[in-house]
């Protein structure tokens, strides 16, 4: 069996560096929101108006959650309009 090499064009990274900067806000959202959450409960002290689903800092959860799951969305649409697949890439 042969090694195929595959190549990754500067045009894709750049693609591929929005993806990343997207996952890194989503990212530092969820963590920020995940500090204050932490801190709200072992600080303040609980709280039921802040056990909603719907506080601020649930809500920065989730939509860095759901902002880092858009990253990982804009990387495999910038692979697979290169032709690459999770197959080709690992052969090799």
């Amino acid at each position: 069996m042969t090694a195929r090499v595959t190549a990754v064009g500067g045009r894709m990274w750049k693609r591929l560096g929005l993806a990343f900067l997207v996952m890194l806000g989503g990212l530092g959202l969820a963590f920020v929101g995940l500090a204050s959450d932490f801190y709200q409960h072992e600080i303040v002290g609980l709280d039921p108006g802040d056990e909603s689903l719907l506080s601020p800092v649930h809500l920065a959860i989730f939509i860095g959650i759901a902002i880092t799951g858009l990253g990982f969305l804009i990387a495999h649409r910038a692979l697979k309009r290169e032709g690459h697949t999770p197959f080709m890439m690992m052969a090799g």
